[in-house]
Formats: C-alpha cells, structure tokens, sequence
C-alpha cells in the first residue's frame, strides 16, 4: 500500500446463512451477513484501483462458498457452525418493516480477533458486526492499521438473549455501557438505524465522531460536533429490506473514497441502501446502472477538506449536492420501473410501492 492508502481494509461480520419465515412458513433462505452486503456493493462502486480486503468466518457447514462475495472473498474455515440468523416477519404486514420483523440468532461462528487481520496498512477500515464478531481489541487494531475507520454501531450494541430453542433474540445495550465507548473518539463514522439511535445516544456521540442515523424512506441525517445535514432518500420497490444498512455504509464509505464530502457521500448510500432491498438476499445490481453511477461520480468536484480525529473530512453538502441527488434518482428511478415491469406486486405484500424504502438493521 502507497503512502496516501488509496485502498481499503475492511473488517466485517462473518458470511451468514439467513432464514426469511413469514406466518411461520419459510419463505426464503439466502446467503446473508454484512460480509456478501458490504463487499457487493463495495466491489461495484469503488474507483478503479481502490483494493479490497475482507476478513470473515464460516464454518465447514457454510452453504454458499461459490457465491459470487464468497469467491471473491473467501472466508477463513472454523470448527464452529456458521452464523444464522431467523428473521420472522408479520403474516399481516403490509411489507416486511422493521419493527415487523423479530429476528433471532440461531447459530454464531467464531470472533475475528486481532490476529486475523492483515498486517499492512489500509486507508479505510470498516466494523461490521451482528453476532458479536467484532471485540474490542479486533476494533482497536483495525484503527491502528487504517488511517480512518467506519462502524456501524450493531456491531458494539446488539445483545443476545439465551440461545434457548429457536435460538437468542436480539435486543440492544447502551453503548455507554459497552467496552466499545473508549474507541469512539477514535472513530471517524459511527452509523446506526433509527432504532438504534436512542441506545448509542447521538448528542454524546457526535462529539466524538460523525454520526450517521438512517431513517429508511426519510433518507438518513449526519451529525457532527458543529453542524447537521439530512439527505434525502431514493425511491425503491421493497422486496427484502435485510441487508439494506450494510449497502448503505458500503455506499458511503465508496463516496469517501471518490472524494466527496460525508453529506454527498451519503447520496451514495441512501441510493445503494434503496438497491439493497429490490431483491431477496445480496442484490445483482444491473452494469448499466453501475456504469450510468460510476459516470456521475466521475463527474463529482472534490471540496478542501476539514479534519476530525486527525483526519481530513469535509461534511457539509458541495455545490454539486443537489446534481447528485438528481442524477442518481434518475438512475434509481429506472432500476424501480425495471424491477416493477418483472415483479409486479403480490397479495401478500412482498412488493411495496415504488417510494417505500425501509432500512433495517443488519
């Protein structure tokens, strides 16, 4: 890796297997966890010539290895099973919401510790976690090797109840209260759902990093010591909304590495967070729209930067914020009318309406 780092480093949760059950029938089984969500899109959207690193765990048990992410990112082997999570959503809902879905860890694969990261260094580094994956020290280490680091805050704040039959519900603790709150001003980015938001106490928090809240089809808010911003969301046909917060980070993080401000960044997000939840399980994401998005950013002007934690960030909105915003929705429209032309909706709410986006947590 050069002196400036153009690369990345990224530290995620394991590769999960994920049951989807509605009205206690299965309804789906994908490959899921942040590792396939955040290197889908990462993989997609990055300039040419950023590097991708990805450290994860699966057991011997692991279903999807020749997976596209997988392949192109496999995992270390454990002893132990892989992770697996049961998301149970409403027989009666509309649409698979968050607060609709009761999920439950069943199985949990090892941590990834502090050794099993690579000894070099990296520009950007992302913690990504829901089963307990990042310790304290694996985090620790990761911001001594990246000159900034992205959290998304599940990973320091979901607990687990007793893995009684039909595995441990998730629930969550104060970050407060977590060995996880010293590393903060260390932080650079700390994103956390709307659900998430009250337990890692936004108003504390952002005076030691940049918090990022997303609020499904509201779009997300930025806050940091000083200021805030909103950014406006992108339409979506809901189909699947797991994995939707993973997409959103990986977007974000790739708009950093364009070289936008955190605010237009967040475009980015909000546009891969809408993707996200077209398709069930990790998204094919279409090369003309890829193509049509890679075009925009090269398009995008780069701000002088301002620091925080020692590195250099800009978080207002540019000049081009609004250019942004439209061109991408262009591009998110079209993804919409052509997801809507193959899947038109279902009795049972499978398939929401074009503008409804909702993020979850995972």
């Amino acid at each position: 890796m050069n002196a400036y780092m153009r690369g990345w480093k990224e530290r995620e949760r394991d590769y999960c297997h994920d049951v989807l059950l509605r009205g206690g029938r299965v309804v789906g089984e994908t490959l899921g966890g942040a590792a396939a969500f955040v290197s889908n899109v990462l993989d997609a959207a990055s300039p040419a010539g950023a590097s991708l690193a990805v450290v994860s765990k699966v057991g011997h048990d692991f279903a999807y290895a020749t997976a596209a992410a997988p392949a192109r990112h496999p995992p270390v082997l454990c002893a132990s099973p892989t992770t697996s999570f049961h998301a149970r959503f409403s027989d009666d809902a509309a649409s698979a919401h968050a607060p609709d879905r009761q999920l439950r860890r069943v199985h949990a694969c090892d941590p990834i510790y502090p050794a099993d990261l690579p000894d070099r260094r990296f520009a950007y580094g992302l913690a990504v976690g829901v089963a307990g994956e990042v310790l304290p020290e694996t985090l620790e280490r990761m911001i001594r090797l990246c000159r900034a680091v992205l959290v998304d805050a599940q990973a320091l704040i979901r607990a687990f109840d007793g893995e009684a039959k039909g595995g441990g519900a998730v629930r969550h603790v104060a970050l407060e209260a977590t060995p996880y709150a010293r590393l903060l001003p260390r932080v650079a980015f700390l994103k956390a759902s709307s659900e998430e938001a009250p337990y890692v106490g936004v108003e504390t928090a952002r005076r030691r990093c940049c918090v990022i809240v997303t609020e499904g089809r509201d779009g997300c808010r930025l806050y940091w010591d000083g200021g805030e911003a909103r950014v406006a969301p992108f339409p979506a046909v809901q189909v699947d909304p797991t994995g939707a917060g993973d997409s959103f980070l990986a977007g974000f993080a790739s708009g950093l590495l364009w070289g936008l401000s955190a605010t237009d960044a967040a475009l980015l997000g909000n546009f891969f967070g809408a993707a996200a939840v077209s398709q069930v399980g990790v998204p094919t994401f279409d090369p003309k729209m890829l193509q049509a998005v890679k075009q925009i950013l090269e398009k995008a002007v780069k701000r002088p930067c301002t620091h925080i934690n020692g590195n250099t960030f800009t978080f207002q909105r540019s000049s081009i914020h609004d250019e942004l915003h439209k061109s991408l929705q262009e591009a998110a429209m079209l993804v919409c009318e052509q997801k809507q032309a193959n899947s038109p909706a279902t009795d049972n709410g499978d398939v929401c309406s074009i503008n409804e986006l909702t993020s979850l947590p995972s």
